[in-house]
């Protein structure tokens, strides 16, 4: 049994060890590919998937970076929080560059006053009060749209650049912030 083990030892120690270093490499690749798919599916085409929020983050940060003169960034918070001054900070560069906003907010959001003191300092910023904000918009003109859905532990987002299809958002968005305006 010895000398059996040590003429196939060699053999077996690396035959196991390199069994066990290719599955620990499976998985790894695995663990790579999921954590790829759970931030962004579908990056460079005409509608994303976001299955976590910083991605979606980064792609609404983008969107105030290509705003031009005479656009509007258009949208509807549900619970109007969570806003970094970095935002503070791209909503005055916007609004500097001659972009405008029309914001319809959640009138029952715990944070609506820190949510309004983001848009105070912005005379081109209109917002109006909902009552029934059940998911998150937010486009810039008729380029883009960016929805999410809240979850109670999961984060569900998509981006849409079709035009098409974001012009339906967008009318949908109009006339529910008409509606909303108080004459």
């Amino acid at each position: 049994m010895i000398a059996w083990l040590l003429q196939y030892g060699v053999q077996l120690f690396f035959g196991f060890t390199t069994l066990a270093l290719g599955v620990i490499t499976i998985r790894q690749k695995v663990k790579e590919n999921r954590i790829k798919v759970e931030q962004v599916v579908g990056k460079d085409r005409k509608a994303a998937l976001f299955l976590t929020r910083e991605p979606l983050v980064l792609a609404l940060a983008n969107m105030y970076k290509v705003a031009e003169p005479g656009d509007t960034i258009w949208g509807q918070c549900v619970g109007c929080d969570d806003y970094t001054p970095a935002v503070r900070d791209a909503v005055l560069r916007a609004a500097g560059s001659g972009v405008s906003f029309k914001i319809i907010v959640n009138k029952y959001a715990p944070t609506l006053a820190d949510f309004r003191s983001i848009f105070d300092p912005v005379s081109s910023a209109e917002l109006v009060e909902g009552s029934d904000n059940a998911i998150r918009v937010q486009g810039l003109s008729s380029k883009v749209v960016v929805i999410s859905i809240p979850e109670m532990i999961a984060y569900t987002g998509i981006q849409v650049s079709d035009p098409y299809v974001v012009g339906i958002v967008k009318e949908w968005f109009d006339r529910r912030f008409q509606a909303l305006q108080v004459p």
